[in-house]
């Protein structure tokens, strides 16, 4: 796990054995049996490599569960934007290697304090949750992969868990510029720390040049000449020794000498290191890390991440339009505001944020709108002032922004939001008209019944009254005139005693 620094402190690695000391953690993964496991794998991984020297391979696409977790009372749960901004991020990180990642899914239903701070004892309600299906991601508030050692104080970042098959990472450090994920994710492939060995107990002058034949982890020293780096530190040749478990200040780690006397220079911008202090956009894998990786992914053990499945690979370009409500409109009742806003080539799902505050941070309800357009949301409050704002993106491309922010206020009247269950389609025709023109009405009924035509404009007042129609099982059609109406934005709604439809009509000039 990376990304973490508080000066004077000492870090080390929490992980299936803990040693006792107090202060700061970092990582979830370094030492005990957790490691035990990954060294095997890797080992194995390495073997195969050497067995089959030539590889093969293309694209492929991971599919990742993410577990959005918050509290028994539904707070603290990670903002869905940052996990776009993490995944778009991931995608760029592992591009060079072929391998990227797509959403199947983002859990957001998780109100659970085991799982939000003390994961260590919701195992099994966890594995219920699991996608079989999919590489999963749990983003909690405290990541705690053992109970925390009485008198000692650690913040671990996030962990793999190689029983569990899954990843945990702190809510904290999902954001674009943290490379806690990838670090994560090279573990969940199997990879090692480049400083495996001094997780726990990293170089210090305490214990002395040239350092020990065998590293406080137990792992033999890698040298820097390289002659035993298939069997010592992380088993990767073209990492270089790294015994650097702790956070160091900068990017250039020249203090502590291999066993022979030598200096080590490890590279301090792998993934897999813990240096932090490096440009965030030249951190990487090594050539070897990433062969072990695909051989990883290629074992029978991932068969469950692979399919022919490939997803919605459109790039998305364009900014979605608000066009309802904006500019301070008022719409028509408080309780059922329709949400409007052109759609954009490539999004499957469009983020729908709305709140008191144009930062977004009062009370911010967060919805994902999926196939549509519009959506109509229930829970506003009377007599209040919003923001509203879109993120349009797909399962595999969430690197689109938001729009800019539209406005508007409720007022205190309570419409009725049940959809007319006997109506199966209307349409309005043609869509923006002119001011002098007339629109005409298009219904399906599976059932005649009469309805109350009224269009609003942007203020919630009305604008024209057409009265009460009679709507014929099948189909029907009306005129309405629209002549002397202001351009600008009007919500036609179908009144029932069993509900309200709303449609959006744009009076050009």
């Amino acid at each position: 796990m990376k990304k973490l620094m508080v000066a004077a402190i000492l870090l080390f690695c929490g992980g299936m054995a803990l040693h006792a000391q107090t202060n700061h953690s970092r990582c979830g993964n370094s030492g005990g049996e957790w490691q035990d496991i990954i060294t095997e794998r890797l080992l194995r991984n390495k073997q195969t490599l050497a067995d089959n020297p030539v590889q093969f391979r293309s694209t492929v696409y991971v599919p990742v569960r993410f577990h959005l977790v918050a509290n028994t009372a539904g707070q603290g749960r990670v903002e869905h934007w940052r996990v776009l901004e993490q995944l778009c991020r991931l995608n760029q990180d592992f591009a060079d290697m072929d391998m990227q990642f797509y959403i199947k899914g983002m859990n957001d239903n998780i109100n659970n304090n085991a799982i939000y701070s003390t994961q260590y004892t919701a195992g099994t309600v966890m594995n219920l949750l699991r996608d079989p299906t999919a590489l999963n991601v749990w983003i909690v508030d405290l990541a705690t992969p053992v109970a925390p050692t009485p008198g000692e104080t650690t913040i671990v970042l996030g962990y793999y868990n190689p029983q569990r098959d899954w990843v945990v990472i702190r809510r904290s450090e999902v954001r674009a510029n943290s490379v806690t994920l990838p670090h994560e994710f090279g573990h969940f492939f199997d990879l090692a720390h480049t400083h495996n060995g001094w997780d726990a107990t990293p170089w210090s002058p305490s214990i002395g040049n040239p350092a020990p034949i065998i590293s406080p982890g137990g792992v033999p020293t890698e040298r820097q000449n390289g002659s035993n780096c298939d069997t010592a530190g992380d088993y990767i040749c073209d990492t270089p020794p790294d015994y650097n478990g702790l956070g160091y200040p900068t990017c250039n780690y020249n203090i502590a000498q291999d066993p022979t006397g030598v200096f080590i220079n490890p590279d301090e911008k792998l993934f897999m290191s813990y240096f932090d202090f490096c440009p965030r956009d030249e951190y990487y894998f090594s050539p070897t890390q990433v062969d072990l990786m695909w051989a990883d992914y290629n074992h029978s053990s991932r068969n469950y991440l692979r399919s022919t499945f490939v997803p919605n690979l459109t790039e998305i370009t364009e900014t979605p339009v608000l066009t309802y409500p904006v500019g301070g409109a008022i719409p028509p009742g408080y309780n059922a505001v329709n949400f409007q806003w052109t759609a954009v080539a490539g999004a499957d799902f469009y983020l729908l944020e709305i709140d008191r505050a144009a930062s977004y941070t009062i009370n911010p309800l967060r919805i994902i709108v999926s196939g549509t357009n519009n959506h109509t949301v229930t829970t506003l409050e009377p007599n209040r002032s919003y923001f509203w704002r879109i993120r349009p993106y797909n399962a595999y491309r969430t690197c689109a922004t938001f729009t800019q922010s539209g406005t508007f206020q409720t007022n205190n009247t309570i419409v009725n939001t049940t959809d007319i269950t006997d109506l199966n389609e209307w349409s309005i025709a043609p869509n923006p008209v002119y001011a002098q023109g007339s629109i005409q009405i298009n219904l399906q009924a599976s059932r005649g019944f009469e309805g109350v035509f009224t269009l609003y404009n942007t203020a919630g007042q009305v604008a024209r009254q057409y009265g009460k129609q009679r709507i014929n099982t099948g189909a029907t059609s009306f005129d309405f005139n629209v002549e002397a109406l202001q351009p600008g934005i009007y919500m036609l709604t179908l009144d029932h005693e069993e509900g309200r439809e709303v449609r959006r009509v744009v009076v050009a000039r």
